[in-house]
């Protein structure tokens, strides 16, 4: 292998061991109530579990026929999360859940919530 070849590997290399890797689960709890447990590992996801949690709440709330959302049960957690190790492959790790009810717009539950249209708005780059 040339100099160059392994030079560009090394850096292939290097790129992939930082980069982000930021996952959600969605569990159905009742016809308008989920829970979302998200995990960001890697040194560019640091900063990602929360608005990224914020934004699946939005999509799963329009996408089951609701407009507004509200988050209870919240837990944090730093390199491992929700009782994990706490490994990756930097060893940089966060996880942010939460249960998520929703509402129709009108219902008394959905005032002073979330409007989901403007949660989108606001977190345009974890979409």
């Amino acid at each position: 292998m040339s100099k160059k070849m392994m030079r560009v590997s090394g850096v292939l290399i290097a790129a992939l061991s930082l980069s982000a890797c930021v996952t959600a689960q969605v569990m159905p709890l009742g016809p308008n109530v989920v829970r979302i447990d998200t995990m960001a590992r890697g040194m560019f996801a640091q900063g990602k579990a929360v608005p990224e949690t914020m934004t699946r709440a939005a999509r799963e709330t329009l996408a089951r026929g609701y407009t507004h959302f509200r988050l209870s049960d919240p837990s944090l957690g730093q390199n491992g999360g929700f009782g994990g190790n706490g490994s990756s492959n930097n060893g940089m790790a966060e996880g942010a859940g939460v249960t998520v009810t929703m509402f129709h717009d009108g219902e008394p539950g959905a005032k002073n919530a979330f409007d989901a249209k403007q949660v989108l708005t606001q977190y345009p780059e974890a979409q």
